[in-house]
């Protein structure tokens, strides 16, 4: 049996896929390529999306190439962020 290790590297922006231009997925790789990132509450806000439906297009972009990361924090909304290769 092999194990399929979860560990990626952060791909380099230029070698993805990006969404187009205006659009609410293209605004929301924008707020996870931020230093700060962003909550799944405030993406939720800003594009006007249910969670649920945020979620699924955050795995959509992972499918794509995106590497997003969780910062699970104590008694506050997880942070997620999208690793850009220095």
């Amino acid at each position: 049996m092999t194990s399929k290790s979860n560990t990626q590297s952060a791909p380099e922006i230029a070698t993805l896929s990006p969404p187009r231009d205006g659009t609410k997925q293209a605004k929301l790789v924008s707020m996870l390529s931020r230093k700060s990132g962003a909550t799944l509450e405030k993406a939720v806000e800003a594009l006007g999306w249910q969670k649920h439906t945020t979620s699924a297009t955050m795995t959509g972009l992972r499918k794509r190439g995106y590497v997003i990361d969780r910062e699970r924090r104590d008694g506050k909304p997880s942070l997620y962020r999208i690793q850009v290769e220095a």
